[in-house]
């Protein structure tokens, strides 16, 4: 573990293609160059005016460098914080120079400038203030069976449902309330014997009142229908 490491913080922004690598051992790495323009309010104008940018260069680790390769693009407004090194090097022309190199240790787009979709690698449980919003506006179009099933989904008890809030089912007509106002059913009641085997089936149309047809199984043969009534 080092000690006296430098922390860098800063707002800047993307300003190269960011490029997937490996080290020696395997390890993933995702390297970019962030820049940030400082501003400051002028004394002539009185109005903000932009100082000379700086760069530095910036290198991913592991778990930060797989996911930044999916969702960093170049120009992006990123937060940055990390380990600051300053190393010097030679140029091809033998000339001494200094780089400013950074180890990301938190990396992400900077939202005071644009949105971001975060999209966690287990499995999302939570929503976001916009998620939810939606999710309780577009409440009141769901069918009963869904708010249930959310319910349960959220761990929570299915409220009760009254069958009758649920009222006909859309273009179908209610029931009346009058049903004595129906017309009575026909019922056929079989014959027997030899008119059994007719081309009607053996089938008489029974009087309105009559009980429906019923199979004796005694001897294999049928009975006709007593009338309602017939035996009180």
């Amino acid at each position: 573990m080092a000690t006296n490491e430098a922390s860098f913080s800063v707002s800047g922004y993307v300003a190269t293609q960011p490029k997937k690598g490996q080290t020696k051992s395997g390890t993933k790495t995702l390297s970019f160059r962030i820049g940030w323009t400082p501003r400051e309010v002028s004394r002539e104008t009185g109005e903000w005016a932009d100082l000379p940018s700086s760069f530095a260069s910036v290198t991913c680790y592991k778990k930060i460098a797989e996911n930044a390769a999916s969702c960093l693009r170049k120009g992006d407004p990123v937060v940055l914080k990390g380990t600051l090194r300053v190393r010097e090097y030679a140029d091809q022309a033998g000339t001494r120079r200094n780089s400013v190199d950074v180890v990301a240790d938190y990396l992400g787009h900077d939202l005071s400038k644009g949105t971001s979709n975060f999209v966690k690698q287990s499995h999302r449980s939570q929503q976001t203030a916009e998620e939810y919003e939606l999710s309780q506006a577009a409440s009141g179009d769901r069918l009963p069976g869904d708010v249930a099933a959310a319910q349960l989904q959220d761990g929570q008890e299915p409220e009760s449902i009254d069958p009758d809030e649920l009222g006909p089912a859309d273009g179908a007509e209610p029931l009346p309330d009058d049903r004595d106002d129906l017309e009575p059913a026909t019922v056929l009641t079989p014959r027997g014997g030899d008119d059994a085997d007719a081309e009607d089936g053996g089938y008489d149309p029974a009087e309105p009142g009559e009980l429906a047809a019923s199979k004796a199984t005694r001897g294999g043969r049928y009975r006709k229908a007593e009338p309602v009534g017939a035996g009180v």
